[in-house]
């Protein structure tokens, strides 16, 4: 039988997450853990019935299952969706890494030109792109994206977390968060492997628990997996690994990572909040009445449309009622019904047909159309989506009035393309923090691809150098030496001109070889670079993303945009 965890009745995240006198008890922090998904229970609720709404899962479900699912008429919460995920961002960043100060060292401006092809590098290795399109796919529906860096064997590690596997504690702004948590899903043996050297076998306890294709979190292996929280703890430095049903640590260390700002995640791309909280608010809660409504016109138009038929009485014999309702309800292609010829009050060709009257429903029809578009012009106003995001235009309209328009809808999610720019750059900075202080002077340069000399190896060049120049200047002197008593001969102007030529070729030799002595001085060595990179106070780097280099630039605007720069 599973022991039960008791749970002290006062705690405070903020001061320690651990439990006074039981220091390996785990119960502050489970009990933190389950505190922040009651805080955010409702949006996740509401984030489930958004997806259930993309995926379109109620076209698979009975009526019953289906209640409660909307847009799915006409689907237009996806198509809009859709349209602003390419909006939002379109391709991978670019990082640009640059010294602090713009007229810095030499040896400031090869870190930051190192610190740039690693980190780039990194990033395309870790697959930055898919890691932004999943944040930008949860940004865009649910308003929240979340990514977390870490350090494997291989290097830097990027991930997008699921919106479950994230938490953090409720509080009004990011700044007054004391701890992140992120969720792994571990087998017993992964478990073992990894917490039993430093809590036996206290991972037994845990729940593990087999969860199917169905569910939130697909493990379609089948495998029995256990929950494990990674805790940082900004308070008190510390890292904690618990699991529900566990009552000690799995595991609890110092942060294995030196980081500035405590945590190994950026802020999350957040669009729309509660006021004075943290929890997102989804768009589609804004205008899921509208929804309803576009969706119930769908519907009333398309049932309509179905009685659309062209019928026609033909004297015969039969009921009038039964032609009557026959002619409405059958749904053969058959256009004429046969009546009894005495229902007819009209003779001549003319009265042989009698057309059931059909102008009632189609100006029902048209009517329920023009009231659907309004409400299509309702949504687009409210979702900010212009008709030249959509690729729609009136023939009529000016290039002034379509630039208007789509300068307002880049406004309008202007604010989610700088929140995606603001987390590339965050995670980069975060990246780079842990590279400058894990990775080693050979990685480095194999990631980078830059040779860059020792301070031995410059030595050894510039002695090579200064004695090329001594033996040019010895040799220099022992001819002047042997062409001395020949000068003497000549008389006193010979030698002093001859003196003077010697003068000369010395300052020439000297002018040889003193550049080549003044650029290896100046050569920026390894030595140097590593010593900037491991020390955080003279690691003075500025870290930021390529200006547009996430969203997809017009073409037009960029050609005119060169233009003037030219002039």
């Amino acid at each position: 039988m599973r022991p039960t965890l008791e749970y002290p009745e006062r705690f405070s995240p903020s001061d320690t997450m651990k439990v006074e006198d039981e220091p390996r008890s785990s119960a502050t922090v489970l009990e933190a853990i389950r505190q922040a998904q009651k805080t955010f229970e409702q949006y996740n609720h509401t984030c489930n019935r958004i997806d259930m709404i993309l995926n379109a899962k109620n076209q698979l479900l009975s009526s019953a299952q289906a209640i409660g699912f909307t847009d799915q008429e006409f689907d237009i919460f996806w198509a809009s969706t859709e349209i602003l995920k390419p909006a939002i961002y379109a391709k991978p960043p670019r990082i640009v890494v640059s010294p602090r100060f713009k007229d810095g060292s030499s040896t400031d401006k090869t870190v930051a030109e190192l610190m740039e092809r690693v980190l780039n590098s990194e990033f395309e290795r870790s697959e930055i792109d898919q890691v932004m399109l999943d944040m930008r796919d949860d940004l865009a529906v649910i308003n929240r994206g979340v990514d977390w860096v870490s350090l494997d064997d291989d290097g830097i590690c990027l991930e997008s977390l699921d919106r479950v596997d994230f938490l953090h504690e409720p509080a009004r702004k990011w700044t007054e968060v004391s701890w992140v948590a992120r969720c792994a899903y571990m087998t017993r043996q992964q478990m073992a492997d990894r917490f039993r050297d430093k809590s036996g076998q206290s991972y037994e306890q845990a729940s593990f628990l087999t969860r199917n294709k169905d569910e939130d979190r697909d493990a379609v292996d089948g495998s029995a997996k256990a929950a494990v929280w990674e805790v940082w703890s900004r308070a008190d430095k510390r890292v904690y690994w618990v699991s529900e049903g566990v009552d000690v640590f799995l595991d609890d260390d110092k942060p294995h990572l030196d980081l500035d700002k405590g945590f190994p995640c950026p802020r999350p791309a957040y669009g729309s909040k509660q006021r004075r909280s943290l929890i997102p608010v989804p768009d589609y809660l804004r205008y899921e009445a509208l929804l309803d409504q576009i969706n119930e016109a769908t519907i009333k138009i398309y049932d309509l449309l179905e009685q659309v038929k062209v019928r026609g009485l033909i004297p015969a014999g039969g009921d009038v009622g039964s032609a009557l309702e026959t002619a409405i309800n059958e749904q053969t292609s058959a256009m004429f019904i046969p009546v009894p010829a005495a229902a007819f009050n009209s003779a001549g060709a003319n009265g042989l047909i009698q057309w059931v009257p059909i102008d009632q429903i189609a100006t029902t029809v048209t009517g329920l159309i023009q009231a659907r578009q309004q409400l299509f012009d309702d949504f687009y106003q409210l979702s900010g989506i212009s008709d030249i995001m959509r690729g729609a235009t009136e023939a009529g309209e000016t290039l002034g009035a379509q630039r208007l328009k789509g300068q307002y809808g880049s406004i309008r999610i202007k604010d989610k393309i700088d929140e995606l720019v603001r987390v590339a750059r965050d995670t980069a900075c975060i990246a780079g923090e842990i590279i400058c202080d894990n990775y080693s002077q050979k990685k480095l340069l194999e990631i980078g691809q830059m040779e860059i000399p020792t301070r031995k190896e410059i030595d050894k060049k510039i002695a090579e150098i200064e004695q090329a120049a001594k033996d040019e200047l010895e040799q220099l002197g022992e001819q002047m030496e042997e062409a001395a008593p020949q000068l003497q001969q000549q008389g006193p102007e010979a030698a002093q001109q001859a003196q003077q030529q010697f003068h000369q070729a010395q300052q020439q030799i000297i002018a040889k070889y003193s550049p080549m002595l003044d650029q290896l001085r100046d050569t920026v060595v390894i030595e140097d670079v590593m010593k900037v990179i491991k020390d955080k106070r003279t690691r003075g780097l500025v870290i930021d993303i390529e200006t547009d280099s996430t969203v997809m630039v017009d073409e037009m605007a960029e050609k005119q945009s060169r233009s003037e720069f030219l002039q």
